[in-house]
């Protein structure tokens, strides 16, 4: 077992950013990813060579053991020596990452801790619906890709194929690769990123049998591929037989070489990733600082993850400027506060190691942070004000599917909610909340695993829990626009008139890309609303209020309100739109323009419950007459399967409600069909599919957009939802 490197060799090596790569695995679902990582971590001395490829070192969850999949990305530091006549020796921090796109939200945050990936692709399977989302992924954070063609060994001893078949194969997933790059990566990349065995940033191999080879290392090597074919003979087949390649083909230094060779240092990405991941000036002293990767500049840190544990928050990030020092007072940009760090470490797969300081270019984990969530934006307490936090992380789905939840003994609730809270902070993909009307528990994600797997940590740290059926999340809006409404209260001493009209998409995109709250001073968030929204100069100047289920709030007098009547305004509206009069679902899409208050004879200790009555009443008028409509997630599913079974896949379409949005037989043997379905359907078509391709086929549920539900299903839903709610009409 190869040594184990000393934590003093690898903070040395935090210092020679130029020596560092911060890379992950992405790929879809059992590729070969956490495989691929046990290899890594047995040349680094921290895996028996015995264990890996079986180990799953990185999935140390007992819920990721079971089921064989990695839920969380898991980050290490390796050391790796490539040539000791040659080169320094070089520092890989690397992320394991999950292929299952309920858990795509971890890629997502990942991401954004990196500069370079390497695509784990099956060469059975190729590269299919999940392979895509990631490459889109890392490509849209500006993540430099590589390729590794994972389970070679397959090709010879199941589909025994011949040496032209596998080239045929090797240059399909290359050019498909290609394509991706092509069609996601900012211009200047678009080909510059291409990848190529000749270039050597393809590498080949099986990480189960921990062997693997880039062109390069193959020429240079007494054995061939013939040689390699010879170990998977069917008739003299054992472990045993293969088992000397992972010596002639160590797959550690394929991947390792290929990537120190072909993935940037922190030093060459932040040159051309903080424009892309930061929207600051980058020409200010701090744009300079992160641009250049200055070790000597004010810290600044983009926090990717959060979690719990005994000692309490457990943040990880990315120094993109300064050094990270224990007991350092700093500034949390979204959170508007003062925090001290109290501890920094290194992660070494579930363990954290301790250390004083940690550079420019690295990942930190930290302690001591009270407030904080996924995505903050740290900076030296000395530089607030010319600091924006980073852009927020894109994700490729939002919780769409929903369950009931209640702990299995009443005394347990409150330590539910607690242990809730903490997911929330650690998961910014789940959703809690309370349905005021009936008590109702709701907890939402992503998809129904999500979900599962919540249920089950919930229960892991002490609280049983019970679960309805996974159902999809509904919303309402409108239609049309409606006129101005007037309401006067009760005693006719105060009067409200507003008007409702549906949120445009332009509006809509902006809200869901920028935290409007950390954009100062005023009047440049003036300037962005007018470049990138539709809203008119005069609801610019009036703008007041986002809410986080994509509605806004513009207030269109010219005399002010005092700040009580305005945060009270802002929360009967919040409580408002939560429970639409359709059926009980959030309202969402809409714009609320507040054309006259007044409010001048209202007493202060009724303030509260006037302002409501007369605010319900106004919303629900001008909904009404602007017609409400039942919106539902629809997922985009790609669909890869054998040519064959086409005909039997589009004749579920219909049936499911889905449409169909392309259909490509670009390749004999294979088709990939997309469509738009419903997430309600989701479940039965997935078995559907199952059974009418003999499990032939792949898919992917990618959320796409929430669409208005068909008129002819539209009243049977809404009943539904009526009588599960308890709702009369």
């Amino acid at each position: 077992m190869p040594r184990r490197k000393e934590i003093s060799e690898i903070l040395n090596m935090m210092q020679k950013t130029h020596n560092i790569r911060n890379i992950g695995f992405v790929g879809h679902i059992d590729h070969g990813k956490t495989t691929l990582s046990d290899s890594l971590l047995s040349e680094a001395g921290l895996l028996s060579p015995d264990l890996a490829g079986e180990a799953r070192a990185l999935d140390y969850l007992e819920e990721e053991q079971r089921r064989g999949i990695t839920m969380k990305s898991t980050n290490i530091s390796l050391y790796f020596e490539k040539s000791l006549k040659d080169h320094d020796p070089f520092l890989i921090n690397l992320v394991d990452t999950p292929g299952h796109l309920d858990f795509s939200g971890k890629v997502t945050r990942a991401l954004r801790l990196i500069d370079g990936v390497v695509v784990v692709v099956d060469a059975v399977e190729e590269i299919i619906a999940q392979s895509e989302t990631v490459i889109k992924q890392a490509l849209l954070e500006g993540v430099k890709p590589v390729l590794y063609i994972n389970k070679v060994d397959r090709l010879i001893r199941e589909l025994k194929l011949t040496d032209e078949q596998i080239r045929k194969k090797y240059t399909r997933i290359i050019n498909d690769f290609n394509i991706l790059i092509e069609r996601y990566a900012d211009k200047p990349f678009k080909k510059e990123w291409q990848v190529s065995p000749a270039d050597g940033n393809v590498a080949f191999g099986s990480a189960l049998h921990k062997w693997g080879f880039t062109l390069n290392i193959l020429e240079n090597n007494t054995l061939k591929f013939s040689d390699i074919r010879s170990r998977y003979h069917k008739e003299t087949y054992t472990k045993e037989t293969y088992a000397d390649l992972a010596n002639y083909f160590p797959i550690h230094n394929a991947i390792l070489e290929m990537v120190v060779d072909h993935l940037p240092n922190p030093i060459e990405a932040q040159k051309y990733r903080i424009g892309k991941i930061w929207g600051g000036d980058l020409t200010s002293e701090i744009g300079k600082s992160m641009t250049n990767c200055d070790p000597n500049g004010p810290l600044i840190i983009c926090l990717s993850k959060v979690q719990a544990d005994k000692h309490g928050l457990i943040a990880t990030g990315r120094i993109f400027s300064g050094n990270c020092l224990n007991k350092e007072e700093v500034f949390l940009l979204r959170e508007n506060n003062f925090e001290t760090i109290r501890k920094t470490a290194i992660f070494m797969g579930q363990r954290r190691e301790q250390v004083e300081e940690i550079p420019v270019g690295n990942i930190v984990a930290i302690e001591g942070l009270k407030q904080v969530k996924s995505g903050e934006t740290i900076i030296n307490k000395n530089h607030i004000d010319k600091m924006i936090p980073f852009e927020n992380v894109k994700y490729v789905s939002t919780p769409v599917v929903t369950v009931s939840i209640e702990p299995e003994y009443l005394r347990d609730l409150d330590k539910m909610k607690e242990i809730i809270e903490n997911l929330l902070i650690e998961d910014p993909n789940l959703l809690f909340e309370i349905n005021e009307e009936n008590g109702e528990f709701l907890l939402s994600g992503v998809g129904p695993l999500h979900l599962e797997v919540t249920a089950h940590e919930l229960e892991t740290r002490g609280i049983k829990v019970s679960t309805s059926e996974p159902r999809a999340v509904f919303k309402e809006s409108c239609r049309y626009s409606s006129s101005v409404v007037s309401i006067e209260s009760a005693l006719n001493k105060n009067s409200l008139k507003l008007k409702i009209e549906r949120l445009d998409d332009k509006t809509s995109r902006f809200f869901q890309t920028h935290d409007y709250k950390t954009i100062k001073p005023k009047a440049r968030l003036k300037e962005l609303l007018d470049e990138f929204t539709d809203l008119t100069t005069d609801e610019i100047q009036d703008f007041w209020m986002y809410y986080d289920n994509n509605n806004i709030l513009i207030y269109n007098l010219k005399e002010d309100l005092n700040q009580f009547y305005r945060d009270s305004i802002v929360e009967i509206i919040g409580k408002i739109l939560l429970y639409g009069p359709l059926c009980g679902e959030k309202i969402t899409g809409i714009k609320i323009i507040i054309e006259e208050l007044n409010i001048k004879k209202l007493d202060e200790d009724n303030a509260f419950t006037e302002l409501s009555a007369m605010f319900y009443d106004a919303i629900k008028k001008a909904l009404n007459e602007s017609e409400l409509i039942l919106l539902e997630p629809i997922y985009h599913t790609i669909i890869q399967l054998p040519s064959d079974y086409i005909k039997n896949t589009l004749s579920l379409v219909s049936k499911y409600s889905a449409k169909i949005k392309d259909v490509n037989q670009e390749k004999d043997y294979q088709a990939i069909i997309e469509v738009l379905l419903p997430v309600r359907n989701s479940i039965t078509f997935a078995e559907d599919i199952r059974s009418s391709t003999s499990g032939k086929a792949f898919w992917q549920n990618e959320f796409y957009a929430f669409m208005e539900v068909p008129n002819h299903e539209a009243k049977q839903i809404i009943n539904d939802l009526r009588f599960m709610k308890g709702i009369s009409w």
